[in-house]
């Protein structure tokens, strides 16, 4: 069965337009998700909020077209977390993981700035799964390693769609998830630019960190209090979740791509082998049968 975090979690994703400046908002609490996620993987802080960014940008992205989308952002940089990987679908599944979950540092009051912890120097990889034949793929530069802020750029250079996103995680005295969510703001066509820019500047200047550090927020109160146009009309509602699709039975089709020559290595070691899932850090124990099994299959295919 997929893994996924308690289906009765609060975690909300909203939809709305504000008519009067032609604008498309999408609005995430994503706490439980993110609590989840850093639970799975048991994240230090500064890698707790580099990986909350991500997946709350990657529901956010999933939500930019009207068919069935699945999105896979990858941001790499020259920091010590070195790469933050997430996957998002249209119905609200999220799964991400971080390349070095132990990232030290302290985490100061206000929003965290992620430049030392990703770095400048990489790349933002975008792919987007509209279910027809061929993938959409864009690529470019990180900006500045701050996650959102570098999906923002991505929007506006590789997508030409005027954007205005952020997204924060707030962290207790511990390290623990208090509060966690994301905003996504755009022109229509023929929308407003100058309503964009109003809410790029308000969110940079911490608009959205001040929100949830006040106390608990709802994705519909996030929206009416940060759209850069009133009045907003509310679309629909989605709940959000971690989510992954890893089973036994995929782990065994992946276990069938392996060499002879892995295959026996493992069956020497005399053991169950043990496969982890990256996205969701799931272990799955493969028997010493299994094993066999999978290698006696490659004995017909070295004979033809």
């Amino acid at each position: 069965m997929p893994v996924s975090s308690d289906p009765m979690a609060g975690d909300l994703l909203v939809r709305a337009i504000a008519p009067a400046d032609e604008l498309r908002l999408v609005a995430a609490v994503t706490t439980d998700v993110v609590r989840e996620a850093a639970r799975r993987h048991g994240t230090t802080p500064l890698a707790t909020i580099a990986l909350g960014r991500a997946l709350t940008s990657g529901l956010l992205f999933a939500t930019m077209t009207k068919g069935e989308e699945r999105v896979t952002l990858q941001l790499v940089g020259g920091g010590p977390i070195r790469a933050v990987t997430v996957d998002a679908n249209a119905q609200g599944d999220v799964r991400g993981y971080v390349k070095n979950a132990n990232v030290p540092g302290v985490v100061h009051r206000g929003r965290v700035q992620l430049e030392a912890t990703l770095g400048r120097d990489g790349v933002v990889n975008v792919t987007r799964d509209l279910g027809l034949r061929e993938l959409y793929q864009g690529q470019v530069a990180l900006t500045n390693g701050e996650i959102d802020e570098d999906l923002e750029a991505y929007l506006r250079t590789s997508e030409q769609v005027p954007s205005a996103l952020s997204c924060e995680v707030v962290l207790g005295e511990n390290g623990e998830v208090l509060r966690a969510a994301g905003i996504l703001i755009q022109a229509l066509p023929g929308g407003e630019a100058d309503a964009i820019t109003r809410a790029q500047h308000r969110l940079r200047t911490g608009a959205l960190h001040k929100l949830l550090s006040r106390g608990d927020v709802d994705p519909h109160a996030l929206v009416e209090q940060l759209s850069p146009s009133q009045p907003v009309e509310f679309l629909a509602d989605r709940p959000v979740r971690f989510q992954c699709q890893c089973s036994e039975e995929r782990i065994r089709s992946t276990m069938q791509l392996l060499t002879v020559v892995d295959l026996d290595e493992m069956i020497a070691e005399g053991k169950p082998a043990e496969v982890t899932c990256n996205f969701c850090n799931q272990k799955y124990s493969i028997e010493i049968e299994e094993l066999e099994r999978l290698r006696a299959e490659h004995a017909p295919r070295e004979n033809n």
